[in-house]
């Protein structure tokens, strides 16, 4: 995860409309004096739930097709479901980017009037897409189509417009690193101080792999060898740029005995890999940089615990007591609180040897002291046999204007007989 800055049943909602609506209301002034906010993805049933400073739900936005559609037409993915995975802002943060990974899609929000402006076809598996550094372009990762796809931006126009500019094929791009490269599909990605793209490769235990991209000539500048750093999920760099951080989920399955994950500190000039160490639990996940530049949070989703790592001497200096099966992580602006996504007992993504939780939602963390402070979890959706479909996944904090709008959206309706690999874009697999 980027420092800056995811089946078959019929579901009925747990809660009336009426019920949430009445929330969101009453929480409105709340949101109004909120000095951020905190956008959580429930893949499980294509919803984004924003919680204010207080942590009062004050907007829940639809992305199931059908309420995308009135913005494209034409959208209609086959699986017949969005799941929105993971999310970025500009520098500004007045759009929010959300990578939806069965829709093969990047969703484009505007983050004050609650409202969707684009649905981009982006490719299968639509993993993430960040934003660069310059607000020039959003770079998405499509797993399943093994390509990097461009959206660029223009957000000082008048009326800013979405639309997809240049696609990559990771593995032309790749062919002439003379490595025997495990996967050509890239998974998360970050831009260093020039504008340069380290990409992950995966999302299989033994299919990771880094490599670094130029966005403005779309050439390799650098790769490394795929048996030395397997790194498959996620990537940051230092208040300076001068380290970068990446992970690698380390080994674990039904079949096999689990094993630790590691992550790797480059120098982002020489490209020298300088450190190798261990995660000290099962599925090194999301990694993300303390707005005060002093130490990376990494949890691991497997063993549900996590390291807090010095951003100047990368020494481990503490631990984490992350949750239930934690995924990605953000901070609030001035860095008092950690949010912390928790799964749900039926993921959409992820090994369910490691990513099945018992809650899905967000736990929020107390970062001086590592209390867990309390959790923001989702109006609990079910389907007729009393399974729960909230997947809580990916997550984003952002400062408010002020205006926002108070939106609820409709209740969720998943159609029978669907299940689906969100990560390859595969209807019927397992994902890892």
């Amino acid at each position: 995860m980027s420092p800056r800055s995811a089946r078959s049943r019929r579901s009925v909602l747990a809660a009336s409309v009426a019920a949430l609506a009445l929330v969101a209301t009453s929480c409105a002034a709340a949101a109004e004096a909120s000095e951020h906010e905190v956008w959580s993805l429930d893949q499980g049933t294509d919803r984004i739930h924003i919680y204010d400073a207080d942590h009062e739900q004050v907007a829940v936005i639809d992305v199931s097709p059908s309420a995308l559609q009135e913005v494209n037409p034409d959208f209609d993915p086959e699986p017949g479901r969005t799941v929105p995975h993971m999310i970025d802002f500009d520098s500004q943060e007045r759009y929010a980017f959300v990578a939806a990974t069965a829709g093969a899609a990047t969703i484009v929000i505007d983050t004050v009037h609650r409202s969707v402006e684009a649905v981009l076809l982006t490719g299968g598996g639509s993993h993430m897409a960040a934003v660069t550094p310059d607000d020039g372009a959003v770079w998405v990762a499509a797993i399943g189509a093994q390509q990097l796809v461009e959206i660029p931006l223009d957000l000082d126009a008048d009326e800013p417009t979405f639309e997809i500019g240049r696609t990559i094929d990771v593995e032309g791009l790749l062919a002439d690193t003379a490595y025997d490269w495990p996967s050509f599909s890239p998974v998360c990605h970050d831009y260093d101080g020039d504008g340069r793209a380290w990409i992950t490769l995966g999302p299989g235990i033994e299919q990771g792999g880094l490599f670094v991209f130029d966005t403005d000539t779309a050439e390799v500048v650098h790769a490394y060898d795929p048996t030395e750093v397997r790194a498959n999920c996620g990537i940051g760099f230092t208040d300076d740029d001068t380290r970068a951080v990446a992970n690698w989920s380390g080994m674990f399955g039904a079949d096999i005995e689990d094993g630790e994950g590691e992550w790797y500190v480059f120098d982002t000039d020489t490209f020298a890999l300088l450190q190798t160490d261990s995660s000290d639990g099962v599925d090194a996940h999301g990694v993300r940089l303390a707005p005060d530049g002093a130490a990376f949070w990494q949890v691991n989703r497997g063993t549900s615990d996590g390291q807090i790592i010095d951003a100047d001497s990368f020494e481990v200096i503490g631990t984490l007591d992350a949750g239930d099966t934690p995924d990605i992580l953000d901070f609030s602006p001035d860095g008092s609180l950690a949010y912390i996504t928790q799964r749900g007992p039926n993921p959409l993504s992820g090994d369910p040897h490691v990513a099945v939780g018992a809650q899905p939602g967000v736990l929020v963390v107390d970062v001086a002291t590592g209390e867990h402070l309390e959790r923001l979890n989702p109006t609990t959706v079910t389907d007729d046999e009393g399974l729960v479909l909230n997947d809580v996944h990916g997550i984003g904090v952002r400062s408010v204007t002020g205006d926002e709008r108070v939106v609820v959206a409709a209740p969720v309706a998943v159609g029978a007989g669907f299940t689906f690999n969100c990560h390859l874009g595969v209807a019927g697999s397992a994902g890892v």
